[in-house]
């Protein structure tokens, strides 16, 4: 019996699933490591990064669901899919790093206020913490690979996040060496608010990308240039295309153009080179999802002979599909 195919999105899904399957492992191993050895020290950075840690991996498992709902099919209650799930696992998790960074920051100041000093720094712990920046640092480009191939926000979300443990637990490993060969063991709490500094910023890189999204923002110039360079090898077969538009939802891409031909163009002809055009972008952008409207050229219009005077063949800066309306 022959294997059953897996089509491109699908496996762009599997991919999506095993990126946060390993980003879930990880960051449960890690945790469990840095919040037995703070606890055991009492020291309030460890402590806080392994909090950090442990959110991760919680986040992680929201993602993963959220992920898993993007991938549904549309239906009858969702008509364009689900892929605005994925933003909103990301912001679920943007959400956990800032109750994170504020209730580090709460103990570390609290601390201070108190005039409280940790105890000493053992140099193992150090070593520890050097450990997990390097198996961060793995991880974290296979998962930013990840992203950045299947355009997802919520694996982004991850990987950016992953990617933070790297310069955070490196620097409180190189922190606290430093507290424990001088001698100073208020280099812990200074630590635990400057992870909490980081955190916010981590938010709010997660927070400006997935509003993107709710915002329904267009695609990036780059990818708007790409489509526009797509839908051009076909262009000795119609006779304009305008109207340009696109947005992201999830890792999905919605594009969206006013197709105009000559009038002799018959429905079937119309159809067919649509489809092409759809096929060619989906070809590039597995997960894409394309709506081509076919309008007739005005050949009556006295004015039709100014109409494309320097105007490109496919207009893709278009500010509103209706622009171009009077050339049909």
């Amino acid at each position: 019996m022959p294997a059953e195919t897996i089509s491109p999105e699908q496996q762009e899904t599997q991919r999506r699933f095993r990126a946060v399957r390993v980003a879930i492992g990880v960051s449960f191993a890690v945790c469990i490591v840095e919040i037995g050895l703070g606890w055991m020290q009492g020291l309030e950075s460890l402590l806080a990064e392994g909090v950090h840690t442990l959110l991760d991996g919680v986040d992680s498992i929201i993602v993963l669901a959220a992920v898993w709902m993007a991938a549904r099919p549309a239906d009858r209650s969702h008509q364009f899919g689900h892929g605005k799930f994925e933003a909103l696992g990301a912001t679920i998790e943007g959400s956990f790093i800032v109750a994170a960074a504020v209730g580090i920051a709460y103990r570390a100041v609290g601390r201070l206020v108190r005039g409280e000093l940790p105890p000493a720094i053992p140099v193992y712990v150090c070593v520890a913490m050097g450990a997990a920046a390097i198996l961060y640092w793995f991880v974290s480009l296979y998962l930013m690979r990840v992203a950045r191939e299947t355009k997802s926000p919520a694996i982004l979300a991850e990987a950016l996040h992953l990617r933070t443990h790297i310069y955070i637990t490196a620097g409180v490993g190189v922190g606290l060496l430093i507290g424990a060969l001088g001698d100073w063991p208020l280099a812990d709490t200074l630590l635990a608010l400057g992870i909490s500094v980081c955190l916010i910023g981590i938010a709010w890189h997660i927070f400006r990308e997935v509003f993107k999204q709710f915002l329904d923002e267009a695609l990036p110039a780059g990818e708007i240039d790409q489509i526009g360079a797509i839908i051009t090898e076909f262009a000795p077969r119609f006779v304009e295309v305008h109207g340009l538009r696109t947005r992201q939802s999830g890792a999905e891409r919605h594009v969206e153009m006013h197709l105009v031909v000559v009038p002799q163009t018959t429905v079937a002809q119309a159809h067919e080179l649509s489809h092409e055009i759809e096929a060619a972008i989906t070809k590039a952008w597995p997960t894409s999802r394309i709506t081509v409207h076919v309008e007739p050229y005005n050949t009556e219009h006295d004015e039709k002979t100014d109409w494309f005077k320097n105007q490109p063949k496919v207009r893709t800066n278009d500010d509103s599909p209706d622009e171009r309306e009077f050339i049909h």
